[in-house]
């Protein structure tokens, strides 16, 4: 398994620009250097079904199918239903502080498959550990010079 994991303040933010922020895929791309696109497949009562597309190690596309759960505007939660990884867990958690919102974020991909499995593992973990610490930052870096998101509606 491997994982990424990043906290960041966004100074003069709100926790719901945030969120927006995040859930905005034409916004959240400009951040994630792993993902190139998110379309929303289907509403949940508590989020949505959406297709993913991504490119594994900044070069290799691919897709899943993930299940989006969220608490407006704190929590947002994404889980694999369908995909190569055996497993696929992310999550934000979205904080106001004094003078902003705290942006914390955990991925975690189980690609299984054995030896490729492990292969992975080992050649991706660092680059992925550096990608989400990244991608949290430059988060906060766009969200604090003005770009705003439309949510769970774009």
């Amino acid at each position: 398994m491997v994982r990424g994991e990043g906290t960041a303040i966004a100074r003069g933010v709100s926790a719901q620009d945030a969120f927006d922020f995040v859930l905005d895929p034409a916004q959240y791309t400009k951040a994630d250097t792993k993902m190139v696109w998110v379309t929303k497949i289907a509403d949940t009562p508590d989020g949505m079904i959406a297709r993913e597309d991504g490119k594994f190690l900044g070069r290799f596309p691919g897709s899943v199918v993930t299940r989006y759960r969220w608490e407006r505007p704190g929590r947002i939660d994404v889980t694999l239903e369908h995909g190569v990884p055996e497993r696929l867990h992310a999550w934000f958690e979205i904080d106001e502080v004094d003078g902003g919102t705290r942006i914390h974020h955990v991925e975690e991909l189980d690609l299984g498959h054995g030896v490729l499995g492990r292969l992975y593992d080992l050649a991706a973990r660092r680059w992925f550990a550096e990608s989400v610490r990244k991608e949290v930052d430059e988060i906060a870096r766009l969200l604090e010079q003005g770009e705003r998101g439309r949510g769970p509606v774009a």
